[in-house]
């Protein structure tokens, strides 16, 4: 019974911590001057990876039962973060060479 309660415990912590981290990068995003700083940008990456990782812990958890097409759905999004993220990254690194 132990156990249970632990991983209960573990498993809150980490969906408040993404959900936390969720809300203060939409925050950041929308508070960002203009779509071509870096605020915005890295902010926008993250939401985009923080909803990827709410839908894998739900599924994970099994809070909610996610059928084949729902567990794609989730990994397209997680996908398209990590291309958001290399993208940035290789932006970033080539206007920095540039100069």
């Amino acid at each position: 019974m132990t156990g249970t309660l632990e991983m209960i415990l573990v498993d809150g912590g980490i969906l408040s911590g993404v959900v936390a981290a969720f809300i203060l990068s939409l925050r950041m995003m929308i508070t960002a001057k203009t779509r071509k700083s870096l605020q915005f940008q890295l902010a926008a990456w993250l939401v985009i990876w923080t909803v990827s990782e709410i839908w894998r812990y739900l599924g994970t958890v099994g809070a909610v039962d996610l059928s084949e097409p729902l567990l794609l759905l989730g990994m397209g999004i997680h996908t398209v973060s990590m291309l958001a993220f290399a993208a940035f990254i290789t932006i970033r690194f080539s206007k920095f060479i540039r100069r």
